[in-house]
Parts: structure tokens; sequence; C-alpha cells
């Protein structure tokens, strides 16, 4: 608030040099160009210029000549409207920046709002391109994946034939050796046979081509390396043949035979132990044998029944085991086995009755006496009469 001083007789300040007021005034003049190039300046206090303007225009003491009554009421007037002349220029300039900022504020908020506007839409147009580009790429992707289903089918084997690089040969009997051991290799070569029949492999060639995979044995392993690809246009049973003749040694069923007719049941061996050697030994023999030369079960059992005990033998003869017609080895098997048994019960009772028996320590004479002593003496009775004397 702006306020205004009148000039009266007693608070008039005489002034007698206007060169002063005119500094005054200038002075004041630039005083409010500067505030009111300011963006927010304070409201200037008119007390505080006219005390300037007083203080400005105070008569240097020299006994210089004062001036009237109407010069000073004058000059009081020109500074006053001086005054009021600058304040206005002031509110003019304070209310021109305060007018632009609103405007500025304004044209930015608007500024701001058609960025974000065109923000927004920048960011659909972005996200479409994305999920079309995306749409696209699926679009790609799925037509690529059922082009590889159909290039990637796997095409059906010959019937007959089975697909070698996904076929499973660790599932096979591997062999080891050792080099022309007959019994080892049989149990191999039967093996493998099963093997082909659970896999049903039937192709000749599938069949010498999978029988390589399972040899680890360093001798089979040059002989397949050298001639198994002569043999993959013939039969599987030339190329088994051909393999019988470089792995057994000459006259290997002989040696089978020679063995079930030595068989000889141990002391430490069970009867169904012994009869298991014995069915393995004729299994072996059997092996690719024609029927012609074949060893029958009951040849097998009268070799088996030929190793046993005489007792055993005596008990197997008394039952007639041998004379059943037809001859099956499976009920001769589980009766030999009774018998067997029966025996060893009846072998290991006295034994063990006898075991018993000669099982109490045995004393030695001065101490038994000494005990009987020393019974008598807990009794109170004679060493000699055995009373009381």
């Amino acid at each position: 608030m702006i306020t205004r001083t009148n000039a009266t007789d007693d608070n008039v300040i005489p002034l007698s040099d206007p060169e002063a007021i005119i500094k005054a005034g200038n002075a004041e003049k630039r005083r409010s160009k500067q505030l009111a190039n300011r963006p927010i300046a304070p409201l200037p206090s008119t007390s505080i210029t006219a005390s300037e303007t007083m203080s400005d225009t105070v008569p240097p003491s020299g006994g210089q000549e004062q001036p009237t009554a109407d010069s000073t009421r004058d000059s009081a007037r020109t500074a006053d409207g001086s005054d009021m002349s600058t304040a206005k220029e002031w509110f003019k300039a304070v209310l021109k920046i305060q007018h632009s900022s609103i405007v500025q504020a304004q044209e930015d908020r608007r500024q701001a709002l058609e960025d974000r506007r065109a923000d927004r839409q920048m960011f659909l147009a972005v996200h479409q391109a994305s999920a079309d580009r995306i749409g696209r790429l699926e679009d790609l992707l799925l037509a690529m994946n059922v082009k590889n289903e159909v290039n990637a089918r796997p095409t059906q084997p010959t019937p007959g034939r089975v697909d070698l690089q996904k076929f499973r040969t660790s599932d096979g009997p591997t062999y080891r050796g050792p080099f022309q051991e007959t019994e080892s290799f049989l149990r191999w070569i039967h093996g493998v046979q099963i093997f082909f029949e659970t896999k049903d492999v039937s192709n000749a060639a599938d069949k010498i081509k999978i029988v390589g995979n399972l040899i680890a044995e360093t001798n089979l392993q040059s002989f397949y390396a050298n001639e198994a690809a002569g043999f993959l246009t013939k039969s599987w049973g030339e190329f088994k043949a051909r393999m019988f003749d470089f792995a057994l040694p000459t006259n290997w069923r002989s040696g089978l035979q020679r063995q079930i007719r030595k068989l000889d049941m141990t002391s430490t061996e069970t009867f169904l132990e012994y009869s298991t050697r014995a069915r393995t030994l004729q299994s072996l023999f059997n092996f690719d044998a024609e029927v012609s030369s074949k060893l029958g079960d009951l040849q097998l059992a009268q070799f088996v029944v030929y190793g046993l005990s005489d007792a055993l033998q005596d008990r197997i003869n008394e039952r007639q085991l041998l004379e059943v017609a037809p001859f099956k080895y499976g009920p001769f098997e589980k009766q030999a086995n009774a018998s067997f048994l029966t025996l060893q019960r009846a072998t290991d009772s006295p034994t063990a009755a006898k075991s018993a028996t000669t099982t109490s320590p045995a004393l030695g004479r001065d101490e038994f006496i000494w005990r009987v002593h020393a019974y008598l003496d807990s009794q109170g009775l004679c060493h000699f009469c055995k009373k009381h004397c």
C-alpha cells in the first residue's frame, strides 16, 4: 500500500538546491527501471523514498541561503508526482510479468497435453506394430513347425526290418570271452537269440548288424570286422555257423557230452544244484542240434543218477523213478529231491544225537574224584563208606 505524505509547514524540510532535486529524481527513475526489470520485486516504500529524497536534498552547512516556503511546497509536489508515476510503472511491470507467466503456464500445459497425447498415440502405434510382428512371427513359427513335423515324420521301416538308428543294443547280452570257451560262448549266443525274439528282429541282415554291437572280445571282434560284411546278403544260420567254427573249439559238442557222462554230485551240493548243472549242460549240448542227435531227458536223468551216492541211487531205484512212461524230467527232479532230503535228515539225526552225548565235557580221573569227595563233604558223608560214620 502506497502512503502519501502531504507537505505542511511542520514536516517540510526546506530545499534550496534545484540540482540536488533533479539528481534525486533521476536516481529514483533509474531505481524504478531496475525494479521493473526484475521478475518479482517488493513494493517500494514511499517513506524510504521520501526519506532518501530528503536526505539527498539536505542543504550543506556553510551559511548558504535557505529556500522560501513556496519553493519548498512546489518541490514536494513534484516529488510526489514522480513517486506516483514510478509506482504505477512498477505495478504495470509486475502485472505484465504475472500475465506473461500465466500465459506461459497455459501454453506449457497445452503443450504438455499435446505431447502426452502424441506419446500415447505413438505408444499405441508401437504396441500395435509389435503385436502385428509377433502375430506374423507366430504364424511363421507355426508354419515352420508343421513343415518340420512333416519332414521329420519317421518313415515306416520295411516289414520285418527294424530302425537300427533307434534300436537299443544296450539291452542285449555282451560277449566278453574267454575265447574258445564253450559254455560262456553258448550261453551268450543263446541269450542273443532270446534277445532277437523279444525285440521281434527277424531279418538276417539286421541280426548280423546288431550282433556286432554285442561283441566285446577282441578275437571275435576281429572276425566280425573282417567277415560280417560278406554275410549281409546271406542267412543268419550261415553267419552263425561260421562264427561257431571260429569261436568254439573243435568237437565242442563231444566235450559237453563227456562232461554230462562224468557228472558227479559233490558233498557240498544239494540235489537241486546238481540237477541244475546237469540241465545247463544238456541245453548247451542240444543248442542248434538236430532232433536225432539231441540228448533226451531220460538219458540225462540216467547220467544224473549215476553221479549220486549209493544210498540215494538205491532209493530212486526202489521208487522206480526212471521207469515212468512217458518220462518227464520235472516230476523226476521233484521226487528225487524229496528222497535226497529224507536221507539227509536221517543222516543228520544220529549225528546230532551222537554229538549231543559226546559234547558233555570229559573230566579227568583226579578231577572227578575231587568233585565226588567235595559232594560227600558237603553232605557230611564218609569218603569210603559213603555214610555218616
